[in-house]
């Protein structure tokens, strides 16, 4: 994360809310010293405060870690309930300079795919959610059920990460309804807790998801989806 950038974001927000340090601090229940801290980049809020920030002042926790503001407020608001399963689990408090957090996202132009790796010299985690067709012309297409699997590709080893969803080979599944890919993949999501892949590792590796859809006549359709990370890691 960006120290500077997150202090200007705080600053500009404070100010376009009209608030001196001091206002701004009680708002959050913190001290005036440590806003002060933070619009110096001598520190940034613990992910407790950077949620608090995003509920008071309807922001983007992203956005505030990336110093710029964004719009998708569903994709942060699993991203935010996401860190803090992560806090819960860990046991600890979590803090900044513990934890850095890069982007993941789809890195090809027929699929959108959003989520996050959260990494420390302990403990890493991959969430990835809302997972989307863009193919408008084959995204008409009905199917019974979906599977799919989180791989790691590395030095040509297919590691398998992740699943959500089962397709049982030899089953029968004419009978269940047909649905849009948009509809099966509405509740897919990969919450993978004690990733081994340090941030560096996993911007070395290949990450993809198999997306294995069952037709009305039993046939099997697969799409490669390849996923990398919006930002380099430090």
């Amino acid at each position: 994360m960006d120290n500077d950038k997150i202090a200007k974001f705080i600053y500009n927000l404070r100010k376009k809310n009209k608030l001196t340090q001091k206002e701004f601090a009680k708002k959050l229940n913190v001290t005036a010293q440590a806003v002060s801290k933070w619009e110096n980049a001598r520190g940034i809020p613990d992910i407790e405060i950077l949620k608090k920030i995003s509920e008071v002042f309807d922001v983007d926790i992203d956005s505030i870690i990336d110093g710029k503001k964004k719009r998708n407020k569903k994709v942060i608001l699993l991203i935010i309930i996401f860190i803090i399963i992560i806090g819960v689990l860990i046991g600890i408090n979590i803090n900044s300079s513990g934890y850095e957090y890069t982007n993941l996202k789809s890195d090809t132009n027929d699929w959108n795919v959003k989520g996050v790796a959260v990494y420390s010299e302990d403990k890493n985690s991959i969430y990835i959610s809302d997972i989307e067709y863009l193919n408008k012309e084959y995204n008409k297409e009905k199917y019974t059920v979906v599977e799919c699997v989180l791989y790691e590709n590395n030095n040509e080893v297919d590691k398998k990460i992740s699943q959500c969803g089962k397709i049982k080979n030899n089953k029968n599944y004419s009978n269940k309804e047909a649905k849009s890919i948009k509809s099966l993949l509405k509740d897919i999501e990969f919450n993978v807790d004690s990733y081994k892949s340090s941030c560096r590792n996993l911007s070395k590796s290949n990450l993809f998801i198999d997306i294995n859809l069952m037709t009305k006549d039993n046939k099997k359709v697969t799409y490669k989806v390849p996923i990398k990370l919006n930002s380099k890691c430090k």
